[in-house]
């Protein structure tokens, strides 16, 4: 390469990198057009580019330029809304605050007002792909197995601080009760006339994953009392574990 050919190439990249941050921020802005839009939307309506370009305040062509097309954009707005889900379940699984039962309650709970307040993102993140999905893999199903994943490695922490790790049993267990949460709220959330009430629901379902938890510890000998702040159980059972090796070193 000459060394004009090289001079040349520098301000093309220069150019690109002042301009990178101010296209972030034009995506960002059609990407938040996209969603507000389509929680406006009634179930089975199609948000177009022209619709989405005029709540972004930008030209159609504008929006073409920062997608590569539609299905660009409406995997980076599932993993959009995903990773907003995500944080809010993240939010609530807090081990720091509360007991066992609180703990399962609040988060079903937000998972129930989740999926009953944002019914179009719901249905959205169910429709296709999210970045980096393979196209035969929907978001939801990222979702959830993102939430799995993190509740599991929760639990596994948890458990070395006993002395009970059990890999095998805490992956299908996390990925049983996510399974079992979504699925059963989603077929409530659809019933036109649910036969539980909203709060009956929470309950219902926050025992369902109690019953699941309980018997998969006491599978391990280990019992856990719900009704005390989660930290609290975690260092009494670790204490227990502690002055069992020390009688067995003495």
């Amino acid at each position: 390469m000459s060394s004009a050919s090289s001079s040349a190439s520098v301000p093309i990249g220069g150019r690109q990198a002042r301009w990178q941050p101010h296209n972030d921020r034009r995506r960002e802005q059609i990407v938040a057009a996209l969603i507000e839009l389509l929680e406006e939307s009634a179930p089975g309506d199609e948000v177009s580019m022209q619709q989405i370009a005029k709540r972004s305040g930008l030209a159609k062509s504008v929006v073409y330029r920062q997608f590569s097309g539609r299905d660009e954009l409406d995997r980076r707005a599932r993993s959009t809304v995903s990773e907003q889900f995500i944080d809010t379940v993240d939010t609530a699984l807090d081990i720091w605050d509360g007991s066992i039962h609180q703990i399962l309650h609040r988060t079903v709970a937000t998972v129930v007002d989740w999926i009953t307040e944002h019914a179009r993102l719901y249905d959205f993140v169910r429709s296709g792909p999210a970045v980096g999905d393979p196209d035969d893999i929907d978001a939801l199903s990222s979702i959830k197995a993102t939430i799995a994943a993190r509740t599991r490695a929760l639990v596994t922490g948890l458990g070395g601080v006993v002395g009970v790790v059990d890999e095998p049993t805490a992956d299908t267990m996390t990925f049983a009760i996510v399974s079992m949460t979504e699925a059963t709220v989603s077929r409530w959330a659809r019933d036109p006339q649910p036969l539980l009430s909203h709060d009956r629901l929470i309950a219902e379902v926050a025992g369902y994953a109690w019953s699941v938890l309980d018997g998969a510890a006491r599978a391990q000998r280990v019992t856990l009392d719900p009704e005390l702040p989660l930290i609290e159980v975690i260092n009494a059972l670790a204490d227990r574990v502690d002055a069992t090796e020390s009688g067995d070193a003495g």
